[in-house]
């Protein structure tokens, strides 16, 4: 009976780590860079995040969430031209195709930020979490910048 119950342990132990080493093979395809914040006036409630997501893996993934405690809550949003007007539409996912990468930049796909919980300073640290469609969560530190300075801060 105990060889029985090691050999099922022993299976059962195998296949945790081959799973977990996949969930951590996936996230690791996933590289953020460049991560930033807008800082807006004292008393705009709403801001947005910029990075570059790079997929390094040889399938194609997908964000489709972001999580905070900094804010209320926030949303996948592209700058979508309708006509001649420019408007801001939710985004249920975002795609990164192997290989390649998506920037996340003003004018385009960003991380809409609803309902600061306090006001932002220049140069703070805030941290989000991104999350892909088979529910791997990317951690992200971003730097509070100025308008403008969106692209021109290089940390991870």
């Amino acid at each position: 009976m105990a060889l029985k119950i090691s050999t099922v342990n022993t299976i059962i132990i195998s296949f945790v780590l081959v799973l977990a080493f996949y969930c951590q093979a996936a996230s690791a395809q996933l590289q953020v860079s460049n991560a930033t914040v807008r800082l807006l006036p004292p008393g705009v409630p709403n801001t947005s995040a910029y990075f570059t997501i790079e997929n390094s893996g040889t399938q194609d993934q997908s964000i489709v969430a972001a999580e905070l405690n900094f804010a209320r809550k926030a949303e996948l949003h592209a700058h979508i031209m309708d006509g001649d007007m420019m408007r801001m539409e939710q985004q249920q996912q975002v795609r990164i195709a192997a290989g390649e990468s998506v920037t996340f930049k003003p004018g385009g796909l960003h991380v809409m930020i609803f309902g600061l919980a306090e006001p932002l300073q220049e140069n703070q640290q805030v941290s989000f979490t991104l999350v892909t469609g088979d529910n791997q969560k990317i951690d992200v530190t971003a730097t509070v910048v100025m308008p403008g300075n969106e692209s021109s801060h290089h940390h991870q």
